[in-house]
């Protein structure tokens, strides 16, 4: 099975031939080339990142328990996945577009955290679990797309300065319309304010599964609360600005998104609610990340009867 590392490279490659686009023609003959090439490589390097995910969900669900052995390193690479299948899927849809220069460096960006992220797993020891993740999979897609709004934000930003100097039709750099980037970022904000939500919704159902109650002063609880309220206001905001034809204002309630979103996935994970104690031994001397998860081998390490 390739490592984490393989596709970190080849997905560095795609990077490199995204950028050499800039001194090839982008028409005729050897542009169709380019990105036949810049395709091939593309899957080759999705298709070497789904192994290894793959492999990851093998191991996970192949313990001993009903449970699912999860890690950090596990979230980064599927969302990495996420964003990477999204990166392809635009080069599909938009060939001659270069919007890989905007997506993949969020991509190298979080295989590459996920790299120095420790395999080691957490397993739930409760019937929480499936709520857990259904809670963990949502923020990932909201953080995902609010990702993916930042990337349109600023590839309207920089096509609108084109525009207004007139350089789009004198350049080889191609970019989508104003109005592709202007529904798509909107689509990601309205998205990510529905998944977040729904990671809220499940996280609470977590709580009252595992203790029965839910600690809503916990600062996890209130950073992801208060994340999911700004998405909605940022949703109403660019929503009403968009009826009166300014575009702008999707882009800046994207890039205001991530800035928010980015502060608060740190904030989370410098409390015990993201995890971030997770080695840190107890008063018994056992590592633990919160009451319900014990840190366990990787299973590709191997357990110690």
């Amino acid at each position: 099975m390739p490592n984490a590392t393989c596709f970190l490279i080849a997905y560095s490659v795609v990077f490199v031939l995204e950028l050499a686009r800039w001194r090839l023609p982008s028409t005729g003959k050897v542009g169709w080339w380019t990105r036949v090439v810049l395709m091939g490589a593309a899957s080759v390097s999705l298709f070497t990142h789904t192994l290894y995910l793959l492999d990851r969900i093998f191991l996970a669900t192949s313990g001993t328990t009903s449970t699912w052995a999860i890690s950090w390193h596990d979230w980064g690479i599927l969302s990495a996945w996420t964003l990477a299948l999204a990166y392809v899927w635009l080069l599909i849809q938009r060939s001659e577009n270069w919007i890989g220069i905007f997506v993949l460096p969020f991509v190298l960006m979080l295989v590459s955290v996920s790299i120095i992220l420790s395999p080691k797993t957490l397993e739930s020891a409760n019937s929480a679990t499936g709520w857990r993740l259904l809670h963990g999979f949502a923020m990932m897609v909201g953080t995902m797309l609010v990702s993916l709004g930042f990337a349109m934000a600023a590839m309207y930003f920089l096509q609108a300065w084109r525009l207004k100097n007139k350089r789009a039709s004198q350049s080889r750099f191609q970019l989508p319309s104003l109005e592709y980037l202007q529904l798509f970022g909107r689509n990601c904000l309205l998205g990510s304010a529905a998944s977040i939500g729904f990671g809220m919704v499940s996280g609470v159902i977590m709580n009252l599964t595992r203790d029965g109650r839910v600690e809503w002063l916990d600062r996890g609880i209130l950073f992801s609360a208060g994340l999911f309220v700004w998405l909605v206001i940022a949703s109403a905001i660019q929503w009403q600005l968009s009826r009166r034809g300014s575009g702008d204002a999707t882009a800046w309630m994207n890039i205001l998104s991530f800035l928010i979103v980015a502060a608060a996935v740190a904030l989370v994970l410098s409390t015990p609610h993201g995890g971030n104690k997770m080695f840190a031994p107890d008063e018994n001397g056992q590592s633990s990340v919160n009451r319900d998860l014990r840190v366990e081998p990787s299973l590709s390490e191997g357990k110690v009867p």
